[in-house]
């Protein structure tokens, strides 16, 4: 599964076999300040691919989303049931919560995710003004997350459960909660011995689309069983390296999931939203 378990802490020995069970492929991405990207590109911030007769995104109170994510299917490598082309969007209101319902995260009233199946190269039919979209980033609390726009590179590859995934406990340790296994441990040990080494080895850490998310507090779906279904569509993680500028609050990380029939349908609009920070 491409996992090298013999330069991994002996921990880890007894689990090897459940853990490569977990593997998926993923599409990790590597981002690069680019300021000059054409409207179907692929992209992170920056200005969005909008057909003339497409509205733009508004929140329930009227206010203009703000494209976080741009994802161009046909320039990513294949991934099991998403769509191999069309332009898949996610946008996000300029509050202190990012546009996240806390009361209901599928209520795409702060949130936006619109999938164009076709996608056409022609500047004339496209939307190129939107002046009419700026927005004050002084009146957000928490600022925006991004301040500039990013082009993707794409790399296909598996990942093993994250950590932070509610089914790691029973997937990978035989146990319904964390704690039941970390009885056996001392102090932080559980945490200095186990799960950060875990954490280094199998990262769940990073901006992808497919494979398992990570979490700074805690998995939504863990008490949720109507959605404990759902599966990783889309993460932006924080990020300060190579001149980037991505944060999430307090170096957080965001998440958008679905339900696996629902993108095998190419149906965004119960994705839920999720973002937390430390």
């Amino acid at each position: 599964m491409g996992f090298d378990f013999p330069a991994l802490s002996a921990v880890f020995k007894p689990y090897q076999e459940k853990i490569a069970a977990t593997a998926k492929p993923a599409v990790t991405m590597a981002l690069t300040p680019q300021p000059e990207l054409s409207l179907w590109q692929s992209k992170i911030g920056g200005r969005p691919y909008l057909p003339l007769e497409t509205e733009y995104p508004k929140s329930a109170e009227g206010q203009p989303l703000i494209l976080l994510a741009q994802i161009n299917l046909a320039e990513m490598p294949a991934l099991p049931e998403f769509p191999a082309q069309g332009i898949l969007q996610f946008y996000i209101a300029a509050d202190d919560l990012y546009g996240m319902n806390f009361a209901d995260q599928q209520a795409q009233s702060g949130f936006r995710v619109l999938y164009f199946e076709s996608v056409v190269e022609d500047i004339q039919q496209l939307k190129q003004d939107f002046s009419d979209i700026e927005f004050n980033d002084d009146e957000c609390l928490t600022p925006f997350p991004l301040t500039a726009q990013y082009a993707v590179e794409f790399l296909l590859g598996q990942q093993a459960i994250s950590c932070t995934d509610f089914a790691f406990g029973r997937k990978i340790l035989s146990v319904e909660q964390l704690g039941e296994f970390e009885s056996q441990y001392e102090g932080d040990d559980f945490y200095d011995d186990f799960i950060e080494p875990y954490a280094e080895a199998f990262p769940g850490t990073g901006h992808r689309l497919g494979g398992y998310p990570f979490f700074t507090q805690s998995d939504p779906r863990e008490y949720n069983p109507e959605i404990q279904d759902y599966i990783l569509l889309f993460q932006l993680d924080s990020d300060s390296e190579g001149g980037r500028e991505i944060m999430w609050g307090d170096v957080g990380v965001g998440n958008f999931l679905i339900h696996p029939d629902d993108l095998k349908k190419r149906d965004f609009s119960k994705v839920l939203y999720n973002w937390d920070c430390s």
